[in-house]
């Protein structure tokens, strides 16, 4: 089940380049001791991982359902450029690196560009400090940003790109730092799309808003690991409030028909399933304010 938005799509492109499967070591890659090295990363943080950008939408799906509801773009929704100065810890920092990386793909997905390059040189910087900017390619990051007719390239590049930043972080025992991106291109996601319902209510788009409850349980499983670094302690106990909004969302999946594809030579069955999102308007109205009370209150907005 694809349920994620296709901004945070695009935005995942951050982590696009072809350099990113390579292979060969960047002047700005650091070294670990072979001892830490050796010891593997959690399978069940991999399959979390997995698990989430799995669930990121199709390349085409919410692109359309906005289109079709023709929700205006809103500028003031946008979290300052500026606001990368307050940004200090690594942790911060990849949270701000999916944070400027959703409004990112939220512009490019309107093809609005006035201030695409001052996110761009955010996500530049941010990713240069993290020692992960091996993985960017700027300069195709800066052009296909620029048409919304680019969006098919964009999307695939990321999803094929972001497992490798990924796996590189937690090789490296840097985790963290990849489930705070992940977190901040969720919840900046997340906050778009609230506040797009807040202006715009449509039923399609409070049914996807739903739909997030599987992530929000997802994510918090993969930061419970960290929970011995204080900022990621301090973010759970933070998102509990969210996390008990969405404990009265209601998702009933009802099986499909399956269907018999070849697949590679070999006859794969794939079981389609509907989900059936029901939570009432109070309810999300109470989770579209406590998205608005976390962006304002993690970054001190």
């Amino acid at each position: 089940m694809r349920i994620f938005f296709s901004w945070v799509v695009v935005a995942v492109l951050l982590f696009a380049s072809c350099k990113g499967g390579s292979g060969k070591k960047e002047k700005d890659t650091f070294e670990v001791p072979d001892s830490v090295i050796a010891e593997k990363p959690s399978l069940l943080e991999e399959e979390v991982t997995e698990d989430i950008i799995d669930n990121l939408a199709s390349p085409v799906e919410i692109a359309d359902l906005l289109n079709r509801l023709e929700i205006p773009f809103t500028n003031s929704f946008l979290f300052p450029a500026g606001k990368i100065k307050e940004m200090e810890t690594d942790v911060q920092k990849a949270y701000g690196l999916g944070l400027y990386g959703a409004d990112l793909g939220y512009q490019a997905m309107y093809g609005k560009n006035t201030q695409i390059l001052d996110y761009i040189t955010n996500i530049k910087d941010l990713a240069e400090d993290l020692r992960i900017g091996q993985f960017f390619d700027f300069s195709t990051l800066k052009r296909l940003s620029q048409s919304k007719s680019n969006l098919d390239s964009l999307m695939y590049m990321a999803v094929r790109s972001f497992n490798d930043i990924d796996k590189y972080l937690r090789k490296q025992h840097r985790g963290e730092v990849s489930a705070m991106i992940i977190t901040g291109l969720w919840l900046e996601g997340m906050y778009l799309a609230t506040q797009l319902q807040k202006n715009y209510p449509r039923p399609e788009l409070k049914e996807r808003i739903g739909e997030q409850k599987i992530i929000m349980e997802d994510l918090f499983t993969l930061l419970d690991r960290y929970r011995d670094n204080k900022e990621i302690e301090k973010l759970l106990t933070r998102l509990a409030p969210l996390k008990q909004l969405y404990s009265g969302v209601k998702i009933t999946v009802n099986p499909g028909e399956p269907e018999t594809v070849e697949k590679d030579g070999r006859l794969v069955i794939i079981q389609h399933e509907e989900s059936v999102v029901e939570y009432p308007d109070s309810l999300l109205d109470d989770i579209v304010a406590e998205f608005s009370k976390i962006r304002g209150e993690i970054l001190g907005e």
